[in-house]
């Protein structure tokens, strides 16, 4: 078969396709005012984009606050010699490659799932100089070596990804619960073992060659560990609630980071019904599905454990949208929720249990904050379900897409205000 006509080569036009086209829109509709402001090399040198081309231009300095970045998207930043705009187009295509990689892995040729993929709302960080879309492409690499069972591929991919974000608190654990669920009870001392030498092994390579790399550069050993501690909080602290954002995040797109939570406290239910069959040698989930449910699980506990506190003392779930969402391990969970279908029953308990949920996010405290939490994720959730339920509801579909995709133009816009947008 020709490249050209293959699902991969299609997959990855299709997802590079829309990169280009979401900038064309920015500039499209900031022609037409309905968009405020056109991106430029200025605005889009936002937030942290700052610390990546400071490390990519002078390297880590330890008398700033770079060095609570990881070294690989600096560094191939540097290397390429790219000015904003060329790293952003490096990122499309990484982005790209990542999608073609994991529509490869799991089969899927549906334009309607590219769709609801390409545009959740969590996903203008692809395109963005920031380290999503390298994150993705290794990611998906990772996924497509599992499902394709090539060891080597997985090595070399998972020694990449962990120099580009701390991934070993949920990497690892995902590893040995895929590990242990996919394999007979009775040789889980062969899966602690084969998790050692094929994951555990590069993670933890990689890690040490960052921290040596840090302290050649500053001086100052676990620079990284000792920033994120000191300058963004993120020490162990017990979950206090209700969750809240940064100031100003409440209004713009809590709505979102109570969405991811809720997404990766189901990872974390389906991975505990996981363990019980294993336990009683029940059939299992594949690999990829188990594997993307332990690495949301644990974001979950390192976003309600890690994460800082600010006046008030409840947990900051910042982060949440960005790190749980824009990933291929969501992307996974997605494609299996697309095939989980509910009766009206289910539906309504569903409801009912999502606005229960919502009260941890304090949802109810006022009415603004009942229809940007709770009102836009029960329309979202109970519109996704009916789709997926009921054949005659199949058009859903475009209103749930049409929805993603304006809020993805929107909360892009913040980005380049520039408004924290998580």
């Amino acid at each position: 078969m020709k490249i050209t006509g293959s699902p991969f080569f299609r997959a990855f036009v299709f997802a590079l396709g829309y990169g280009c086209l979401f900038y064309l829109l920015q500039f499209f509709f900031a022609e037409t005012t309905l968009l405020g402001i056109h991106p430029g090399t200025a605005n889009l040198r936002s937030w942290d984009v700052v610390y990546y081309e400071s490390i990519a231009r002078n390297g880590y300095d330890g008398t700033s606050h770079n060095t609570g970045f990881f070294i690989l998207f600096p560094l191939l930043w540097k290397l390429s010699g790219f000015n904003i705009w060329g790293i952003c187009a490096f990122n499309i295509c990484c982005f790209a490659t990542g999608f073609a990689f994991l529509s490869r892995a799991l089969q899927v040729t549906d334009k309607i799932i590219y769709m609801l993929w390409l545009s959740l709302p969590s996903g203008y960080f692809f395109f963005l100089p920031y380290t999503e879309a390298l994150f993705f492409l290794l990611g998906a690499i990772i996924l497509y070596a599992v499902r394709q069972e090539r060891p080597v591929l997985c090595w070399i991919a998972l020694f990449l990804v962990s120099l580009v974000r701390p991934t070993a608190s949920m990497l690892i654990p995902a590893f040995l619960a895929m590990e242990l669920f996919s394999n007979p009870k009775k040789d889980w001392w062969k899966s602690i073992l084969r998790t050692g030498y094929r994951y555990i092994a590069p993670i933890l390579a990689a890690l040490s060659l960052f921290v040596v790399w840090q302290y050649r550069q500053t001086g100052i050993w676990f620079a990284y560990f000792k920033t994120q501690a000191t300058i963004w909080g993120h020490v162990f602290s017990w979950p206090g609630i209700p969750f809240t954002n940064i100031a100003g995040g409440d209004d713009r797109y809590h709505w979102l980071s109570s969405l991811a939570i809720l997404i990766d406290l189901l990872a974390l239910a389906l991975l505990i019904r996981q363990l019980i069959r294993w336990l009683r040698n029940r059939d299992l989930e594949d690999k990829t599905f188990i594997l993307a449910a332990g690495y949301l699980a644990m974001l979950l506990v390192n976003l309600l454990f890690m994460n800082p506190k600010y006046g008030n003392q409840t947990s900051n779930i910042m982060g949440a949208n960005r790190h749980s969402l824009a990933t291929p391990f969501f992307f996974v969970f997605l494609y299996r929720l697309c095939q989980v279908q509910c009766s009206r029953r289910q539906l309504l308990y569903v409801f009912l249990l999502l606005n229960a949920f919502w009260i941890l996010f304090g949802a109810y405290h006022t009415f603004s904050a009942w229809y940007t939490i709770a009102l836009i994720n029960d329309l979202l959730i109970m519109t996704f379900l009916c789709w997926r339920s009921q054949e005659r509801y199949s058009w859903l579909a475009f209103p749930v897409i049409a929805f993603n995709f304006f809020v993805q133009l929107h909360l892009f816009q913040q980005f380049i205000t520039p408004l924290y947008v998580d």
